[in-house]
């Protein structure tokens, strides 16, 4: 029963659930196309580089070699993935030194080198014997004369006062003899190292045969043993001979005739090494290679060597997972931005912004890690950009934006590393740090008060990050600098490549707002030339809007930007608007239905004019929604009078609600301002009457509907509208002797009685007082332009002959109450001039 009832939930709720959120995302992809394809490629992108980078390591793609060196304790366990054989090359280096030493050099005994030597000597005893009879002196100079060089004179002097002349020479003879027949051998200083020191092959050219020989080393005399083996030879003699003068008589004519065959010893080297079988490794597929906890010897090492360069290998299921967690990764991303995660739909310009910059994070912290080889997991810390995807996503986008992406880049990089935790807590603690630090106030300076910042905070993440993980770095002082470099050098990127990724979103930046709310800029200087009254209502519609949204928390740079331009689109026909007007009232010439769509006109030639401008979407939202869908009230009921059926349709702004507080507070400022300019004596009682049914008229009629403003930060709007417009409107003393220019000179050109105009005064003041008490705003003398004002665009029901308007008097119901400057021309088309309807 319990089963049932989990099934019957997870189909009722948790499959619907999951379908939708799908199908949302369906959805999306087909409105954006743009966003939809670059997330498509980008998902492929990650997943070519990590499929490049896991190949380029073989099957140890994801271990780090450097953190198995020889001797330390194992950390984690290394599994072999699959059957991998590899050759010990260590093991068959010792193997074919061992074949080596039973390789025998080779020599090449030179049978005619031993022909001429015994030949020469044979002269050299004919020679000596046949001067034994000479002189001391005639026997040296001859001897000297054969053989310069060859002799000492000493022993010279000394074989000739021999008794034995003939026999020393022929012992002599004898020895020369058995060393020929022997043979000297001369061995190189270098190359014999290796091979086999007792034997030796002898190289025997007989004819056009070739006879090796193996001899044993010691049967040949070495060269540098020729004197002691001279003196062994004749100390076998049985006649004793003075064995220097022997050896000297020897030695000169001695020369090597087994001499060191190098080609030959290499070929036989070959043939022998072609012989030896390397030593095979095989490590089956589940063998614990290194054992956590154990000390990793020099054959773990190698075997853990071998896996590595295994070859260009990868495990599919580890590749399938790898990818799949990526997957995972995105869709995390997709809910993390979505509207239902973050309350707003982000335009596609910034998801396509988000994708790019957490995609450059991805593959930098990737391939830095691959490039540079860095050992241990804190080394790649210098090169973690979160704080700088940080704060360009809280100047660019939003602060809540700028923390959600953090966490995604956190999740990034501990992928990108291997899933290295240490790496990931530093860029979740630095983007953080950046997040927090940020403070824009309109000045690029404040980015570089950041970068100080960071400078100090990072090292200190870092200290913290390597005491906690002391095993965790390789070089503690260029990581701490590293660290140091980042946190500084973030906010010179941030700095650089801000003015570019302003223009390119078109976004409504602290730094682009301040550049847009310039008095001086071409537009607002035409503004001013052509239309000036609009400019003056553009300055107190910002300065109300400013005001009201910094009380309640909202962009107030925003608001007076989008209040600055929000009629931008009068300047096309300035003529046609009240506050442009100076004497004649063109709409008395026109239809009432033209008159209106040239009203509503302003609004739409005022957005196609902000996008040529390229100014921020948000700015032009303000300008397209800052009258909303409401009616063109005057001309509305002018056109009815005409026609009954007429469509209100016709006489409708073209725009939509205010869906911003932003906007809002704008629309409210813009009517406030407009309609409070036909207030006589604007006092607070009467403001505050005033706006709170301006308020109530725009709830009405439906265009606050779509924004977040709530009826608390309603009313403090309308007590930031008071506050600004009574100090606009505050009184002044009147000068002595200040004449009314509306007042006609008596005859003889003189003032009339002032002591009358005090009584009026009086009276003025008796009837204003009076209305204060009860509550409602009084309207003195009400001309026919405002009594039409009153009853079509306030509802309120007026007489010419009343003076107070009682509290209780009801509204009479109207489709909407907007109350703008152009809707107050309809007030001058009956009766263009105030003055002259007094007169009247």
């Amino acid at each position: 029963m319990k089963d049932e009832n989990n099934s019957g939930y997870i189909k009722a709720v948790v499959l619907p659930s999951i379908t939708g959120f799908f199908c949302k995302i369906k959805d999306g992809f087909r409105t954006e196309k743009v966003f939809s394809i670059l997330f498509i490629v980008s998902f492929f992108v990650v997943i070519a580089a990590m499929l490049f980078t896991t190949l380029d390591r073989g099957g140890l793609a994801y271990l780090n070699l450097d953190e198995f060196a020889v001797g330390r304790v194992a950390e984690r366990d290394v599994i072999a993935g699959r059957d991998i054989s590899y050759t010990d090359q260590s093991a068959t280096e010792i193997r074919k030194a061992a074949r080596l030493q039973t390789v025998t050099p080779i020599f090449r005994q030179d049978a005619e080198l031993v022909s001429e030597t015994l030949k020469k000597y044979d002269e050299f005893v004919s020679f000596m014997l046949a001067l034994h009879n000479d002189t001391e002196a005639i026997f040296e100079a001859r001897i000297q004369e054969e053989y310069p060089g060859f002799f000492d004179a000493q022993v010279l002097k000394d074989l000739q006062k021999v008794k034995q002349f003939e026999g020393i020479l022929s012992a002599a003879q004898a020895v020369v003899k058995q060393m020929m027949a022997v043979g000297i051998a001369e061995f190189p200083e270098k190359g014999l190292e290796g091979f086999n020191q007792t034997e030796m092959t002898l190289l025997v050219q007989r004819g056009n045969n070739r006879e090796y020989i193996n001899i044993q080393t010691s049967s040949v005399i070495k060269k540098e043993n020729l004197d002691a083996y001279i003196k062994n030879a004749i100390r076998s003699l049985s006649a004793r001979f003075d064995a220097n003068i022997i050896t000297a008589l020897i030695k000169p004519f001695l020369q090597p005739t087994i001499i060191y065959d190098e080609k030959e010893t290499n070929l036989r080297v070959q043939e022998a090494l072609k012989q030896v079988q390397p030593v095979i490794v095989t490590i089956q597929k589940s063998q614990k290679i290194i054992k956590r906890g154990f000390i990793i010897t020099t054959e773990n090492y190698r075997q853990l060597q071998a896996y590595a360069d295994a070859g260009n290998y990868i495990d599919i299921n580890k590749f399938l997972g790898l990818s799949a967690f990526i997957l995972c990764l995105y869709i995390i991303g997709i809910f993390m931005f979505s509207a239902q995660a973050i309350g707003d739909r982000l335009k596609e310009s910034r998801k396509i912004f988000l994708l790019l910059i957490s995609l450059a994070v991805y593959l930098i912290v990737l391939f830095t890690a691959k490039a540079l080889s860095l050992v241990q997991a804190l080394d790649i810390i210098p090169f973690i950009p979160a704080a700088l995807t940080a704060m360009l996503v809280a100047t660019l986008v939003s602060s809540q934006i700028a923390i959600r992406i953090v966490f995604l880049i956190m999740l990034i990089v501990l992928t990108a590393t291997g899933f290295k935790l240490e790496p990931a807590l530093f860029a979740l603690f630095s983007g953080l740090s950046a997040v927090s630090l940020m403070n824009l106030t309109g000045r690029r300076m404040d980015l570089i008060k950041t970068a100080c910042q960071l400078a100090v905070i990072h090292p200190i993440i870092t200290f913290v990050l390597c005491a906690v993980f002391p095993d965790s770095y390789s070089d503690f002082v260029f990581v701490l600098l590293g660290s140091v470099i980042n946190g500084f050098i973030s906010g010179i990127f941030v700095l650089g490549f801000l003015p570019i990724l302003e223009d390119r979103l078109n976004t409504p930046t602290c730094f682009r707002l301040m550049e847009l709310s310039d008095l001086n800029s071409p537009t607002m200087k035409q503004m001013l030339l052509t239309a000036s009254g609009t400019y003056n209502h553009t300055m107190m519609v910002a300065t109300l809007a400013e005001a009201a949204c910094r009380e309640i928390g909202a962009d107030a740079l925003l608001a007076r930007v989008g209040a600055y331009y929000h009629d931008i689109g009068k300047m096309a026909n300035s003529e046609y608007f009240v506050e442009n007007q100076t004497s004649y009232n063109k709409h008395l010439d026109l239809n009432p239905r033209l008159s209106a769509a040239i009203i509503r006109s302003h609004v739409k030639i005022g957005v196609e004019k902000a996008e040529s401008m390229r100014l921020p979407r948000e700015v032009i939202d303000i300008i397209g929604q800052h009258h909303g869908n409401s009616l063109v009230q005057y001309f509305y009921a002018k056109a009815k009078e005409l026609d009954p059926n007429v469509s209100p349709k016709d006489f409708s702004y073209p725009g939509q609600p205010p869906r911003t507080k932003e906007a809002a507070v704008v629309m409210l400022a813009d009517v406030s301002e407009a309609a409070c300019r036909t207030l006589d004596h604007p006092s607070v009682p009467r403001l505050e009457k005033f706006i709170a049914k301006l308020v109530k008229g725009k709830m009405e009629s439906g265009q606050l509907d779509n924004c977040d403003l709530t009826l608390r930060e309603l009313r403090i709007i309308q007590e930031s509208f008071v506050t600004t417009l009574a100090g606009y409107y505050h009184s002044r003393i009147k000068y002595p002797n200040q004449k009314d220019p509306d007042e006609k000179e008596g005859a003889g050109g003189k003032i009339p009685d002032e002591k009358a105009a005090s009584q009026d005064t009086a009276a003025d003041k008796t009837a204003d007082d009076k209305s204060i008490q009860q509550g409602t705003p009084a309207v003195k003398e009400i001309s026919p332009g405002v009594k039409n004002y009153l009853q079509i665009d306030l509802g309120l029901a007026a007489s010419e002959n009343t003076v107070d308007t009682p509290a209780s008097e009801p509204l009479a119901t109207t489709q909407s109450s907007t109350v703008t400057s152009e809707q107050t021309t309809g007030v001058k088309q009956g009766l263009p001039d105030r003055k002259n309807n007094k007169e009247e």
